[in-house]
Formats: C-alpha cells, sequence, structure tokens
C-alpha cells in the first residue's frame, strides 16, 4: 500500500509499505500517535488554506528552498534549486517525487540518519529514513514566468501535507535569490499575514510559512529600469 503523506513544491513524499498492508483507521492511529515522530494535530484542515500564527507544539516536517533566478532565466524561465526536506518520519521505504512541468539536473547533495537514497526518473527513492532524518537535493525547475513585456512571476506550488482525508501542519521556507541589476520586487500573493512572513532584502526576498491546506505562492518582479 501506499500512502500519500504530504506533497509539497510539487513534489511529493510517499511512504512505500513494504511489509503489512495497513488498513486505514490503523494508518491514521499511526500517523496520529502522541509519539514525538508522529505529530498529533486537533482540528485537521481539509484542504481550505490556514496560516498558523504560532507555530505547533508538536514537531513539523519543514522545507527549506534556496531558488536562483539568473540573468538568463528572464529570457528562460530556468531558476537553480537547492531543497532540503527536514525532520522527515523514521518509516521504511519513502519516495519524493516531482511534478515539475520542467524540470532537470535533480541530484542528492546530502542524507542524513536515511540508510540509502538515490535518484530515479523525476524521484529520489529513500530506504530505512530514521528520526530526525533530512535530504537535501538540487535541481534546476523552468518556475519563471513572462507576465506581459515587463513583469514576471515566480510560481511554486502547491505546497502540502496530505495524509488519507486531512491536511497537516507544514513549515516551508523560500530564500528567493534575483539580479537586482535586472529585476525589482513588487510583491507577494498572498500577501504577508500572521503565520506567512514576506521579508526583502538587497537581492533576495525570504518567506516562511506555517499553515495547513494548500498553499500556492506567487512573487512578482519587473524589470527594473537601465
Amino acid at each position: 500500500m501506499r500512502i500519500f503523506l504530504f506533497a509539497i513544491c510539487l513534489a511529493f513524499i510517499v511512504p512505500v509499505w513494504a511489509e503489512t498492508e495497513l488498513s486505514p483507521e490503523a494508518l491514521e492511529n499511526w500517523f496520529e500517535s502522541d509519539d514525538q515522530a508522529h505529530p498529533y494535530i486537533d482540528n485537521i484542515s481539509e484542504g481550505e488554506l490556514r496560516f498558523l500564527r504560532k507555530p505547533p507544539d508538536k514537531r513539523v516536517p519543514t522545507m527549506v528552498n534556496e531558488i536562483t533566478i539568473l540573468i538568463t532565466s528572464v529570457e528562460t524561465g530556468w531558476v537553480n534549486i537547492h531543497q532540503c526536506h527536514e525532520d522527515l518520519d523514521p518509516i521504511t521505504a519513502v519516495e519524493v517525487v516531482y511534478r515539475y512541468h520542467k524540470m532537470r539536473n535533480l541530484k542528492i547533495n546530502s542524507t542524513e540518519n536515511i540508510k540509502k537514497a538515490w535518484v530515479e526518473g523525476m524521484s529520489v527513492q529513500l530506504e530505512e529514513v530514521g528520526y530526525e532524518a533530512s535530504l537535501c537535493v538540487s535541481l534546476q525547475a523552468r518556475i519563471l514566468y513572462k507576465d506581459g513585456g515587463r513583469h514576471f512571476t515566480l510560481r511554486n506550488g502547491p505546497f502540502e501535507r496530505k495524509f488519507l482525508d486531512g491536511y497537516y501542519p507544514l513549515h516551508v521556507q523560500l530564500n528567493v535569490h534575483y539580479p537586482v541589476d535586472k529585476l525589482h520586487f513588487m510583491g507577494s500573493k498572498p500577501v504577508a499575514a500572521p503565520g506567512f512572513t514576506v521579508r526583502q532584502t538587497d537581492a533576495s526576498v525570504f518567506v516562511d510559512a506555517w499553515f495547513e491546506g494548500k498553499l500556492m505562492t506567487e512573487l512578482l518582479f519587473e524589470i527594473a529600469d537601465e
């Protein structure tokens, strides 16, 4: 039996149950157990986006994305992504499956507390995932879209952590670097709110999101005046 545990950034992680085929009730009890490794969350979302004003008391998986928009990205749409999945749940086997429309050069940079990991097509296969496990990969994706003559949108998502019929809390960070001599940051969708922080520096935009449900993000840019 394969269960969709959570889906993030056009990638989803699928636990592979290699031994006993468990009933949906048993799987839900496993996921909601009060063990530190498997967080229990009240009032689970059914898919509607809900930002969390403060982090949950229990451990929540975190996905950290370092995204670099190059000067050439304005013409091609391709950006560089370094992505880390932190605090993965311990389990026998997991697939990290990517669903970018355009993606290339997927490779594993590092793992921790994972016995075996390898790239297979548009996925990363994991075996014997231990406590506090992490996986870091790099890839290129075509996610910068031109919207008219001077405007561009960097689209990410959907970010989601789904199990059976419920959506569970997820922590996502985006740190987007861009060429300031080529682009100006104009804003974000959604706009900043409690649980969804957007912070701009000289040459980057940082997004920090705690939420349940499905999250799509758009960062809006405009061609810089020469």
